[in-house]
């Protein structure tokens, strides 16, 4: 780190904009020890016209921006460190939400199509039939598969359905952004100066990106028919984007752009290849860090960008596991089936432990034919299976089909079994994309990476639920104590911007005290758990399919006839032969030797 003595005891500041799924938050940040001085945050509304619709409002997150870095302000001030100091500011925001404006009045053309939002399904629908449903079709240039949690669909379903988009798209009135774009357009001047550009994480979420150029792609734009002009310039995340020309940071450079999950990724320290982060919200995302390395996913992974730091520096690269549906499970139950409170601090999280936690040793030994005999309450809580698909399932299957299942209900199934079979539903898709990490990576040396996730999020703040995690997967879990560890990334992009901040730095001086959680369930168990889900999501990818019924309804009529079938399914194979060949010796010898 280069400093002198001109700034005062936190040494250079930075400010970063942090806009997620759920909040608006500015953060201010000491270069020195990434103490985080003074912040404020605002909860965002999210507008639900429809099932699987999400919306944002343009104007509201620009306003709660201003008031979040205003406020921020006057709390340094009263703290009585000298906000002079604040040297450049950051924004990070949730990829893939899309914003369109109208360039001469700066207004949106319409609410802001949130990432998960799945209303543009029908056109996918339309495209994975021309192209032989090959979900892949674009992955070679994109990275990504075709998915309506893209932007460039989003896009094309505004055009096609909101007139006054289609209007202002004849005028060549319109701009393209995702939020990092429609802050930083507003923060710079908008209408008469605002800076239109993205960075590599945010525009590499479109769908529209050439991942080998790193710049827009023609023909992506031309696939899904789009025009080219409406899309911001592509930059690295560590440059001078434009300036701030109103508001407290009046002068202030705006230094580093991120997408919030590659920021996470930064910010939680995991700079060399091998390293995993999983960002529990909401959603969930599971990065592992490919260093310069860009590896194309025969597994249903995206191949994504960590970061970029400076326009000549080399850029990093991911694989990347997207998961629609884990926070939000819990607070859809919440409000709209079991419509009783559930909350992080719960006894329904706390039991947690009882299922796979404090009773793991004793369930693990059970057979699975012993499960509700002998194993107790435990056990019993392991028969609900879960599979959250409310619109699709996304990595590693991809399936825009795909609808939510509960299997194993019966007149003794509590609100408690459904909840924990949620967590439960976490943390099986998180094993999903660690797995399919694993077969992405055969010719990587094992030897030398340890199954260590580095795990963060909203909802990594219970420890119940993140040791419950750690017994799923079998991974050790480390959780940093780290405030907003994508705010931290991209102060770090902005630090380097500023040649305040290296990366070298960094790790020596930022590396917070970390929980570690420890699995303490046993391979067999976790496995034994795994097939029950891996059934289930067979069942959910062809939960309109009926030609497996009879297959399916002769396999339940032998387990009701044989109870032990699951048991003897379960002895090994070459366990069964030998036994077998032994039994026939044995015939043999007594048939030639009979006894006397």
């Amino acid at each position: 780190m280069m400093s002198n003595g001109r700034y005062g005891r936190f040494g250079a500041l930075i400010g970063v904009a942090c806009v997620s799924s759920t909040h608006c938050r500015f953060l201010i940040y000491s270069t020195k020890n990434a103490e985080v001085l003074a912040y404020h945050e605002l909860k965002l509304r999210q507008i639900v016209h429809q099932a699987g619709w999400m919306e944002y409002d343009p104007a509201e997150i620009w306003k709660n921006t201003q008031e979040c870095i205003e406020t921020a302000y006057k709390n340094l001030v009263i703290l009585e460190i000298n906000p002079h100091d604040i040297i450049a500011m950051g924004i990070v925001n949730q990829r893939g939400t899309s914003v369109l404006w109208n360039k001469q009045t700066g207004q949106p053309l319409h609410n802001a199509i949130g990432w998960s939002d799945c209303r543009s399904t029908p056109i996918l629908k339309s495209l994975l039939h021309n192209v032989r449903h090959n979900v892949d079709y674009v992955r070679y240039r994109s990275g990504l598969p075709l998915s309506s949690c893209f932007s460039a669909l989003k896009i094309r379903w505004l055009m096609d359905h909101v007139p006054s988009v289609a209007t202002a798209m004849d005028e060549d009135k319109v701009l393209f952004g995702t939020l990092d774009s429609w802050l930083l357009w507003n923060l710079t001047g908008g209408v008469e100066t605002g800076v239109h550009s993205t960075d590599l994480t945010n525009a590499h979420y479109t769908s529209l990106m050439n991942l080998s150029t790193q710049q827009w792609d023609p023909k992506l734009c031309q696939f899904f028919r789009l025009p080219m002009n409406i899309l911001p310039r592509i930059r690295s995340n560590s440059e001078i984007f434009g300036y701030v020309l109103e508001g407290p940071l009046l002068g202030i450079p705006i230094a580093g752009m991120m997408g919030e999950q590659p920021a996470s990724l930064l910010g939680q320290l995991c700079v060399k290849a091998g390293q995993n982060v999983c960002t529990l919200d909401d959603s969930c995302f599971v990065l592992l860090n490919t260093a310069r390395e860009r590896l194309d996913s025969a597994n249903g992974l995206i191949t994504g960008i960590a970061h970029k730091l400076g326009e000549k520096e080399a850029t990093n690269y991911t694989l990347e596991g997207a998961i629609s549906n884990a926070g939000s499970t819990v607070t859809w139950l919440r409000d709209k089936l079991i419509c009783t409170e559930i909350n992080s601090n719960d006894n329904v999280v706390e039991s947690l432990n009882t299922f796979i936690g404090e009773n793991s040793m004793i369930s693990s030994s059970c057979s699975s034919s012993m499960l509700n005999a002998e194993c107790g309450l435990a056990a019993k809580r392991s028969e609900i299976t879960f599979v959250p698909a409310f619109h699709g399932m996304y990595a590693p299957y991809w399936r825009h089909d795909a609808r939510g299942i509960i299997l194993g209900l019966t007149s003794q199934t509590t609100a408690e079994n459904i909840t924990q079979a949620a967590y439960e539903a976490t943390g099986f898709q998180i094993f999903e994309v660690l797995e399919a990490f694993k077969r992405d990576t055969p010719n990587w040396d094992r030897s030398c990476m340890q199954p260590v996730l580095t795990f963060g999020g909203d909802y990594a703040e219970n420890s119940h639920l993140v040791q419950f995690i750690a017994d799923i997967i079998g991974y050790m879990l480390e959780r940093p104590q780290t405030t907003s560890p994508a705010g931290l990334g991209v102060m770090i992009a902005a630090g380097v911007t500023m040649k305040v901040v290296s990366l070298k730095y960094a790790m020596k001086m930022y590396a917070p005290p970390t929980d570690v959680f420890s699995p303490t369930t046993t391979k067999n168990r976790r496995e034994l758990l795994y097939r029950r889900w891996d059934y289930a999501v067979k069942r959910c990818l062809h939960w309109n399919n009926f030609e497996t019924y009879e297959a399916d309804v002769e396999l339940f009529a032998q387990r009701e006839l044989d109870p032990n079938l699951p048991v003897r399914r379960s002895i090994p194979g070459s366990l069964f032969l030998t036994t077998s060949f032994a039994l026939v010796l044995l015939a043999n010898y007594l048939k030639n030797n009979p006894l006397k």
